[in-house]
């Protein structure tokens, strides 16, 4: 009977691999290196979790009901992809597997393999599950048994020298990941506003003067790239890494939109993120400032104001270049 991670791996077939890599414009050996790290990553991170009875209870609760529906998603090869190319941000699923360090996680591998991992990872982490959950669901594991099979799963996978890359890449990966756990923790409540620094200043551009939809597409894709440009830049263990590899979340989104009309809401977020890092993370305070203003910047250059079906208008309006301006003297 093969195993958890056996199993994981036989799901992913070449032509899906192949067709990942075209999606990221990466070659396949690079998708391939993070499909065998994604593995041990992920089962190693969940037999952590599981180290304790309330934690292996806890991963018991994570695990799907419905393993059938999860696996034959994974399966189908349209939805892999299409799940690839309009992911927006990390999974929930991922960031319950990995923890608060997910971002952090996600930027190693990223960095390791040249292509943002993080949508890869958001699809591989309930396919995982889906395995986990029906293992135990034809074996009848407890909480207990089920702590004991990840442990022991992984401890084979890791000690076998064939698998030493993948190791390596998920040992890194999961050591970044802690890094950023500590960090996150230091900050306490404050750290959800730091995270959501970049959807403040998109809303505070975007709502100085509204676009049409395409628009406004527009501006929250640019805001998007932008934001994983500089995270592409910097450093996995950095708090850049750790708060935003992921992009803006919809969550984000969400828990910002009712303060859109209302700017000076949305800039006492910038503020009070921008006071947080200067107290918390001293040395990460102009990478926070500059990456927060290039997502201003891109968004107000993304989409022409004014104008009619695309004819005329002008692409930073006056409303436009007076909340970038406001935000800067945020950052001075």
């Amino acid at each position: 009977m093969p195993n958890i991670i056996q199993s994981f791996t036989s799901m992913i077939k070449p032509e899906m691999i192949s067709s990942i890599g075209k999606t990221f414009g990466v070659d396949t050996s690079k998708v391939e290196q993070a499909i065998g790290a994604a593995g041990p990553l992920l089962l190693g991170s969940l037999a952590r979790s599981a180290g304790s009875t309330s934690g292996a209870a806890s991963v018991m609760r994570l695990l799907p009901t419905d393993t059938d529906g999860i696996l034959g998603s994974l399966g189908n090869f349209g939805s892999i992809i299409g799940g690839l190319m309009n992911a927006g941000g990390s999974s929930s699923v991922l960031s319950s597997v990995l923890g608060n360090g997910s971002n952090a996680i996600a930027a190693s591998l990223s960095k390791a393999t040249g292509f943002n991992v993080t949508p890869l990872l958001g699809m591989l982490a309930p396919a995982l599950m889906g395995i986990i959950g029906k293992t135990v669901k034809s074996t009848g594991l407890d909480a207990a048994g089920l702590s004991s099979l990840l442990t022991k799963e992984h401890a084979e996978f890791t000690s076998n020298p064939a698998n030493a890359e993948s190791v390596a890449l998920a040992g890194s990966a999961m050591a970044a990941g802690d890094q950023a756990t500590a960090m996150i923790s230091s900050y306490g409540e404050a750290w959800k506003g730091v995270a959501a620094g970049p959807a403040a200043v998109l809303y505070m551009v975007a709502s100085a003067d509204i676009s049409g939809p395409i628009g406004s597409v527009k501006e929250a894709k640019a805001a998007n790239d932008a934001l994983l440009t500089a995270v592409h830049a910097a450093e996995p263990t950095s708090l850049i890494a750790a708060a935003f590899s992921g992009g803006i979340t919809r969550d984000q989104l969400s828990s910002l939109k009712t303060m859109a009309p209302d700017r000076d809401q949305l800039l006492k977020v910038v503020r009070d993120s921008i006071s947080a890092v200067k107290s918390h993370s001293p040395m990460d305070s102009k990478a926070y400032n500059d990456t927060l203003f290039a997502v201003a910047t891109a968004t107000a250059n993304a989409a022409k104001e004014g104008g009619f079906l695309g004819i005329g208008g002008t692409l930073v309006s006056q409303d436009e270049q007076q909340a970038l301006d406001t935000l800067k003297a945020a950052f001075a």
